[in-house]
């Protein structure tokens, strides 16, 4: 399975990275959602982790475009939340734009990677 981790902070990349790899997950980076758009052109994913708050396009217009560009990768949205902007509605607006599961910031490798195991067993 092919995953691109997409979160503007560094340190997340790298510990999703360091733990996906050691599950034996093949994973690629990118900065911000026009980086995994460009990414996603010209490589397949099977899963795309993206994180909602970022500069240049945010998790959620990712999204909206990966359904109608890439409607069969799934798509996991990692969210902290926003100033002013409940982190139950940052949720809510992934899941109606079609994500396939939502993790709430900080949460534990081990659950992400759990998922990840659930899904390929579809």
């Amino acid at each position: 399975m092919k995953i691109l981790i997409v979160d503007d902070a560094e340190n997340v990349r790298y510990s999703l990275r360091t733990s996906l790899e050691d599950a034996g997950y093949a994973v690629d980076e990118a900065v911000d959602g026009e980086e995994a758009l460009m990414r996603l052109q010209s490589d397949a994913f099977d899963l795309v982790i993206a994180d909602v708050w970022m500069p240049r396009l945010n998790g959620i217009d990712l999204l909206q475009q990966m359904r109608k560009s890439s409607p069969n990768t799934a798509v996991f949205v990692i969210t902290g939340g926003a100033a002013r902007i409940p982190i139950e509605s940052t949720a809510a607006m992934a899941r109606t734009w079609g994500a396939d599961h939502v993790f709430y910031k900080p949460f534990d490798n081990e659950d992400l990677i759990t998922a990840i195991s659930k899904r390929s067993i579809k």
